[in-house]
């Protein structure tokens, strides 16, 4: 089993509901299975103005490419009127567990 970090970065955008990208982990060997795992995040509104945060959605999974873990994350961001319609830009920092 081996360990590798990363991260997908969600730029400034007006949301319209949770976001989603993602990022290849290459292992330099064939694997046959793999996990993601959430380990932080970095988000807020865009720009940091006074918004009171109403909900966040991150998620993070992976799926298996033949020497690479394709990791998807979702992020979504949105303040207490519940609706999508403010900027939000982030981070979200991931493990993947492959073997």
């Amino acid at each position: 089993m081996e360990i590798r970090t990363g991260s997908v970065v969600f730029g400034k955008d007006r949301g319209s509901g949770p976001r989603t990208d993602i990022a290849d982990v290459d292992f330099g060997i064939n694997i046959t299975s793999a996990w993601a795992v959430l380990t932080g995040m970095d988000f807020g509104f865009s720009p940091r103005d006074d918004h009171h945060l109403g909900m966040v959605d991150i998620k993070v999974d992976a799926a298996v490419l033949g020497t690479v873990a394709r990791v998807t994350a979702t992020l979504g961001v949105r303040d207490w009127s519940d609706n999508w319609d403010d900027n939000y830009e982030g981070t979200v920092y991931f493990a993947v567990l492959a073997e």
